[in-house]
């Protein structure tokens, strides 16, 4: 190839691939020296017959190639090249087969527009280097226009005491030769060319600027070390050595560690593409730092290890086992796992087990999986040690959960069991409630409980992660007088879950008794631990149910576990409908319901009204109230105070207790769905509560004997004893007495003490207090009248809510 300069024309060897290092540095092919230049400033690397790259290597690097300035870009001879200053004309010599002198003057206005040239068509074979081509980007450079080439100003006077060029007399008349062509070329509208050219840069600058700044501000952060100052000399071309594959590969590792990683690609692929081994394995190091993982990547790292590279199999197994490797479960990549084991890389031998125990690229194989866990391990693989350690951790939660059977609680039996159970004794697919019912049920029938482990036990491995386990076990189970002995054998599914322990997802239990005391028939026969029984008496069973209803009611107080007790009673009221054992202790749960509906004002299950029915059709007269207290409010049923009041008297006329009286009686007094009946709530109260210290009766009493002193005015003073001994447990009742004396005290001193009673049961929320305390100020009742405190009380009572009604059992007299 040709070179020409200010000093003449240059001649330098460049066969096809040669690549020529461009800079100031005295090792580089072309030494230049000028403002601008770099020790190592680009690469000029011979792609084709006519076809040229230009790469910089530093990211400061400028030059242009027919005006065009980019750090990579193609163009075919001849083209003009310039750096520091100056400008090289870059062509073939004759023997080389230069073009015509109408390609040359073509090919130099094509050059102008800034557009990348063409490989020739010996560089058209397919490639894989297409997917790392880069678009490059244009910017105009500033400074003057010599003929067809645009250069920055001439830097700074060269030093007059260069040593001059010495170029041979075959260059000599070869440059004059050229030098006359070119002088028989028409001039260029300089105006126009250059306007138009900066028009199109200008818009690709503006296209592309956005997408390489951040890379550009990136490679800047990395110092390079070519970027040193060497004193200038005059740009002079000279000949060096061609740099060799083996200098290449090093230098692209080390652009690669800088974080140049597709820089080094690009240099790379022609040598990898030749199959060079080590080219190769860097070539797809750098692939995987720029984060384009691939197809190409596992080639390559493949090429390489075939081709001796012992260090990239690691790098193979890695790659092919990446989670977004498409392939990572294909038969292909199995293959590779196989081959890089059986060369002797370690870390193949963990994804390997992997894919035998779950057949993914093979059929699945345990055997060969556990021996490939043990090879991982054996290399120091800490993750084989889970999966060889699945055996112990199965049979581990199987002993765990048959010895669970002696607890007491069945809380524990959330930690053996899989939160999504299958089938489980006798239950499909059940939910975790009924499992813990199912355990309750065995505690219950067999209070005293000896289950043991027995040696025998046996892991059979489906994969891993879930692991059959048979485990033999002995018993021997106690109720009363009932003894029973024998041996059994769980058979059980145990998988790891996605935390890592291992949990009870089915199990079955068969047994084999060997003892039945105090005999045989004592006993319902039965082939599981859980459905084995004794053949109870009617009485037994009668006392068994007793207990089981003494043990449920314990602690409803606070439990507040209707559901379960309920269901208990409504069993005993249907195995046992002529027996009443069972009737007190329905009559306290119904109370105890019924206080928890007046405190919430709401009935929490609509399916708990049907068995209260039951129960009250049983005759439970707890069951009647509270029945008739659903029926008055409308609770999971259709409001009827007729039939709530119809209720009331059958509860009262079937055991004639005193809550009872007292319900059917308000119920007549307020005439609630049928006609208000006075007399006869007295008939019902007056003899029995007047003299009461229970707070709802005593109300109730005061309330008939308010009616009666209206027309008696004596009898004020007994509405208000009956008021004054309940006045303190219930606020209402205060009320009234204060509204007795202030309304009807014999004295200015029991009218005030009325006054100050009724503002204190006011100021506490009683809302009816708030309504007269509001009238007495209005009124000048007991005070003076005082409109303003009047309508302020006022405005309280109609923002207070009324208090809730109490239950009859809330009380104690």
């Amino acid at each position: 190839m040709t070179l020409r300069t200010e000093d003449g024309l240059h001649s330098l060897s460049c066969p096809v691939g040669t690549v020529l290092d461009v800079g100031k540095d005295a090792e580089c092919e072309i030494a230049l020296e000028g403002a601008g230049v770099l020790p190592h400033h680009c690469m000029l690397r011979r792609m084709g017959e006519r076809h040229f790259r230009v790469t910089a290597v530093a990211p400061s690097a400028s030059f242009t190639v027919n005006d065009v300035s980019a750090s990579d870009l193609g163009v075919d001879v001849p083209f003009k090249f310039g750096i520091g200053g100056e400008t090289i004309e870059i062509d073939l010599a004759a023997d080389e087969g230069a073009p015509s002198a109408d390609l040359v003057e073509q090919g130099a206005a094509n050059g102008a527009d800034g557009a990348e040239a063409a490989p020739g068509p010996s560089s058209a074979r397919p490639s894989r280097r297409d997917y790392l081509l880069q678009p490059a980007p244009l910017k105009p450079r500033l400074g003057g226009r010599v003929g067809e080439v645009l250069i920055e100003a001439s830097p700074a006077a060269m030093s007059a005491t260069s040593p001059p060029l010495v170029i041979p007399e075959s260059a000599r008349l070869q440059n004059q030769q050229n030098a006359e062509a070119g002088a028989s070329r028409p001039e260029v509208d300089d105006e126009e060319s250059s306007s138009l050219l900066f028009v199109g840069l200008m818009v690709c600058a503006v296209m592309i600027a956005g997408i390489f700044w951040w890379q550009r501000r990136l490679d800047e952060a990395v110092p390079s070390p070519s970027t040193q100052i060497v004193r200038a000399r005059p740009a002079v071309p000279v000949l060096r050595p061609v740099i060799t594959s083996a200098e290449i590969i090093p230098a692209c590792r080390a652009l690669r560690l800088a974080g140049i990683s597709m820089t080094a690609a690009h240099w790379l692929m022609p040598l990898a593409e030749e199959g060079r081994t080590e080219a190769a394995l860097e070539l797809a190091r750098a692939l995987h730092d720029a984060g384009q993982f691939g197809a190409e990547v596992v080639f390559l790292l493949r090429q390489a290890a075939e081709g001796g590279a012992r260090q990239a199999w690691t790098e193979l197994v890695r790659e092919v086992d990446h989670e977004e490797n498409p392939e990572r479960y294909a038969e292909s990549s199995f293959k590779l796992l196989q081959r890089a084991a059986a060369l002797g890389e370690s870390s193949a031998w963990m994804p390997l087990g992997e894919r035998h125990e779950h057949g993914n690229g093979t059929a699945p194989d345990i055997r060969l999986a556990r021996e490939a866990y043990e090879k991982a391990l054996a290399c120091g693989d800490e993750r084989a040690q889970a999966k060889l350690s699945a055996e112990e951790g199965a049979l581990q939660r199987a002993v765990a959960f048959v010895r669970s059977w002696n607890e007491v609680s069945v809380a524990t039996l959330l930690d053996h069991i899989s939160a999504t159970p299958g089938r489980f004794f006798r239950l499909e697919y059940p939910q975790v409630d009924a499992l813990l019912r199912m355990e309750e049920e065995l505690r219950t029938r067999w209070p005293l409980r000896r289950v043991s482990v027995v040696p025998g036990a046996r892991a059979d491995i489906e994969t891993f992660d879930i692991i059959k386990v048979t485990q033999p076990f002995h018993f021997e189970v106690e109720h009363g007088s009932r003894l029973a002995r024998g041996d059994g054998t769980l058979v059980c599914t145990v998988q790891r879950d996605v935390a890592g322990v291992w949990r009870v997802t089915d199990a079955a239990d068969t047994i084999d008794i060997a003892e039945l005391l105090p005999a045989r028939e004592k006993f319902v026969s039965a082939t599981s631990l859980r459905e084995l029984q004794a053949a109870l008496t009617p009485e037994e069973r009668m006392e068994e149910s007793r207990l089981q209803l003494v043990r449920e009611m314990r602690g409803i107080e606070e439990t507040q576990d209707f559901k379960t007790v309920l269901t208990v009673v409504i069993n005993a009221v249907h195995e046992f409908p002529q027996e009443t054992y069972w009737r007190p202790f329905a009559d306290t749960l119904c109370d105890r319901m019924a206080r928890q509906l007046f405190a919430d004002g709401r009935w929490i299950d609509p399916a708990w009204s049907q068995q209260v029915h039951e129960l009250a059709e049983a005759g439970s007269v707890s069951a009647m109230l509270l029945e008739g207290h659903l029926l008055a409010a409308g609770y999971a049923c259709r409001r009827d105070e007729a039939r709530s009041t119809a209720t009331y008297q059958k509860a009262f006329e079937a055991g004639r207790r005193r809550d009872a009286r007292f319900y059917y009686a308000e119920a007549l007094f307020q005439g609630r769905g049928v006609p208000q009946d006075i007399p006869k709530a007295g008939a019902l109260v007056l003899s029995f509560m007047a003299r009461s210290k229970h707070p709802l009766e005593a109300y109730l009493a005061a309330h008939l004997l308010w009616k009666k002193a209206e027309i008696d005015p004596a009898l004020w003073q007994d509405v208000y004893d009956t008021l004054s001994r309940v006045a303190d447990k219930h606020s209402p009742a205060k009320h009234l007495a204060a509204m007795v004396l202030l309304n009807h005290g014999n004295t200015t001193r029991e009218r005030k003490t009325g006054f100050a009673a009724l503002k204190a049961c006011a100021e506490s929320g009683v809302q009816e207090a708030m309504k007269n305390l509001s009238k007495c100020y209005q009124d000048g009742t007991g005070c003076e009248a005082d409109l303003q405190a009047a309508a302020l009380w006022k405005q309280k009572a109609a923002i207070t809510e009324p208090p809730r009604r109490r239950h009859y059992t809330e009380f104690e007299e």
